[in-house]
């Protein structure tokens, strides 16, 4: 289980970003808009806690203050 993500900001999207790890490890997450809206600009660190989830077709990983 992936509880939480603590690295830096990378790339930010609409209803995605990617955060890049101390480990050299990039976390795409998938966030709510009232996330967005709170995250600092990219370059800047960021911690969210996670929820992983786990279909038949795929794992997505969402992302939460």
């Amino acid at each position: 289980m992936i509880a939480r993500v603590h690295g830096k900001l990378v790339a930010k999207g609409i209803d995605r970003i990617e955060v890049m790890t101390a480990g050299g490890v990039c976390y795409e997450l998938i966030i709510p808009l009232n996330v967005l809206e709170s995250l600092p600009r990219e370059g800047q660190d960021v911690d969210l806690f996670t929820s992983l989830v786990v279909k038949e077709d795929g794992w997505q990983l969402f992302g939460f203050l």
